[in-house]
């Protein structure tokens, strides 16, 4: 994305929940995963693609068997695809991607089961 940023969106932008830590380690993954389940769990926001599902994700982080976890979530509100990873040995990372960076193979998860 060139150009002016994005304004904030209430939905994907707020989903992000900070911690008490020092960048770039100041992201509480519980809590803004949780936030982000629960937008998926109301239709504002779509899981696109990612290795496990969303309500997967923090299981697998706390199994510390894979490296990374990532999940693409799709924003009904703004349009806009979210990136949201995890790593075992790093910072989280909640930024927003151009849905031309999705990967290949990466397709529509479709619903998700409650």
């Amino acid at each position: 994305m060139t150009g002016a940023a994005a304004a904030e969106c209430p939905t994907c932008d707020a989903a992000l929940v900070r911690s008490g830590g020092a960048p770039p380690h100041d992201i509480d993954i519980a809590a803004t995963t949780n936030a982000l389940q629960e937008r998926v769990a109301a239709g504002r926001m779509r899981e696109v693609a990612g290795d496990v599902p969303l309500v997967d994700m923090l299981d697998l982080f706390a199994a510390d068997t894979k490296y990374t976890i990532v999940s693409y979530l799709a924003c009904s509100d703004c349009d806009r695809l979210l990136f949201w990873g995890l790593c075992i040995r790093g910072a989280p990372i909640f930024k927003h991607v151009d849905h031309a960076l999705l990967p290949p193979g990466r397709g529509d998860m479709g619903p998700t089961s409650s």
